[in-house]
């Protein structure tokens, strides 16, 4: 299958265009965000693509990457490019040697589809809460917990977009991972519920259609964030989930959440 064949692209708004992954049975979508200066671009999709011929055919700016959190389906074409960045976080840092980031079991999961953890340089280290110019561009840098301790997501104030990676998509939500937590969830919800204004629109990582044909970039608005934040509380004040339990819960009509006896309460 040619690289043209494996990714749908679809544009955003203005210097935003998501590069979508249909036919992957967890349906990825990536981000590539331009301003006058640099790009951006935000995960690097699974391993059966090539996107690095695609970024380039979009965009001949210098190009930074930077993945929403260390799982194996992200980092799919990290080692395909040059500049990468991470965010500045304690289990983010415990996982460098000699210069270079290789993700640890845990964060990976590699082990789905029998996937080695990447090696990787980082050219910087970013700060939660630092922005990121790409000129006449702003893209404010989130720590955005939950899913993943390392997630993060970022936040385009003059787009009006927040790019969210796994943390919230169409779709099952993934609390039932190693590493995942309904208190993180709850907190970032209640973080973002304060940032986000209510005309917000908010991005996600994985989309849900029904056939290729059909799948756009996953988009959800700013009201999903109090119906999640009900759904989280009564997670929480509820029985955990029996050992070896996976419960799913609706938080609104297309959003599901699954979580285990690992993440409750944490």
């Amino acid at each position: 299958m040619s690289t043209q064949d494996w990714y749908k692209l679809q544009e955003i708004a203005p210097g935003i265009t998501a590069i979508g992954e249909p036919r992957y049975h967890q349906q990825n979508w990536s981000y590539l965000i331009c301003g006058s200066d640099a790009a951006l671009l935000f995960d690097t999709g699974s391993y059966y693509g090539d996107m690095a011929p695609v970024v380039a055919s979009l965009t001949d700016l210098p190009l930074t990457v930077l993945p929403s959190h260390m799982h194996y389906d992200h980092l799919g074409n990290i080692t395909a490019f040059e500049r990468i960045v991470l965010p500045d976080l304690p289990v983010l840092r415990a996982c460098e040697a000699d210069g270079r980031v290789t993700p640890s079991d845990t964060l990976f999961l590699g082990d789905r589809e029998d996937r080695t953890p990447p090696s990787f340089g980082v050219a910087d280290w970013l700060a939660p809460g630092s922005m990121i110019d790409l000129g006449g561009r702003q893209l404010q840098l989130i720590h955005t917990p939950g899913h993943s301790p390392d997630s993060v997501s970022l936040w385009d104030a003059e787009a009006g977009i927040l790019f969210a990676g796994d943390y919230l998509y169409d779709g099952a939500l993934y609390a039932q991972v190693p590493g995942a937590s309904l208190r993180g969830y709850l907190e970032t919800a209640g973080q973002l519920g304060t940032l986000l204004p209510t005309d917000a629109r908010i991005l996600g990582a994985h989309g849900d259609a029904k056939d290729e044909t059909s799948a756009t970039a996953p988009t959800l608005d700013t009201t999903v964030l109090g119906r999640l934040m009900i759904c989280l509380s009564d997670l929480m004040m509820g029985p955990a989930p029996a050992e070896g339990e996976t419960l799913r819960a609706n938080v609104q009509p297309g959003v599901d959440i699954l979580v285990n006896s690992d993440a409750h309460g944490r």
